[in-house]
């Protein structure tokens, strides 16, 4: 639908499109983008993309072109096809545990846009929507009160020499809180080795606004 104006040819491939929207049939669908954005997740989360070729330009996922077939693609985890240079693949550098990834939170995603986390407003002031979506790390790692948890780990009293605990909380204390606005809160007892802990489940670092102490505040 490139009018005559708007034809262009780079390195011998078509790179003509029109820069106006409104040459474009307009779109007879009627879902939601908060629909839509939930089936985005749910269709990359279900989709064998190790075997397909994505194109923007057909608008759809391809069967991917057989190995050595002249002016294809380079091979990767993910292909997706550049909608101008159809011989170039724009992810073939992405690895294939990022695709893991990628594809491990796009179903984690689509559940949530399932819950009642996304479509209605938290009476409790959590994160819901869109926020509810770029919150770090995965929900089942918040505190109970909803707050994102940080486990720091510090050197045991005895530890390499010169490098006294106090001295290292403190200076951690500092970071934590002054600096980042995070309020932190010990967990264990001084002196028990780490992997005989048993914490509280609030007895972590968390940011600001949580069940925990004073901003800044380490503990004992």
């Amino acid at each position: 639908v490139a009018g005559p104006q708007e034809r262009v040819r780079v390195g011998g491939w078509d790179c003509s499109f029109p820069r106006d929207a409104a040459a474009l049939e307009p779109s007879g669908n009627s879902q939601s983008a908060a629909s839509l954005l939930a089936e985005f997740f749910s269709y990359f989360g279900t989709l064998d993309l190790g075997g397909l070729l994505l194109s923007p330009l057909e608008g759809r996922a391809l069967p991917r072109p057989p190995p050595g077939t002249p002016g294809g693609l380079r091979e990767g985890p993910l292909t997706l096809q550049d909608p101008f240079e159809l011989s170039h693949n724009v992810t073939a550098n992405v690895t294939a545990r990022t695709v893991s990834r990628f594809v491990r939170c796009c179903r984690d995603a689509a559940r949530l846009c399932r819950g009642p986390d996304f479509l209605q407003k938290s009476r409790k002031g959590r994160p819901w929507g869109v926020m509810r979506l770029l919150q770090p790390g995965p929900a089942r790692r918040g505190g109970p009160g909803g707050e994102f948890l940080i486990p720091v780990p510090l050197p045991p009293p005895g530890g390499p020499a010169g490098v006294p605990q106090r001295e290292v909380c403190a200076a951690v204390g500092f970071v934590l809180g002054e600096l980042l606005g995070c309020g932190c809160e010990p967990e264990g007892t001084p002196g028990t080795p780490r992997g005989e802990l048993q914490p509280p489940p609030a007895a972590r670092g968390h940011r600001e606004g949580g069940t925990g102490g004073p901003r800044g505040e380490f503990g004992t």
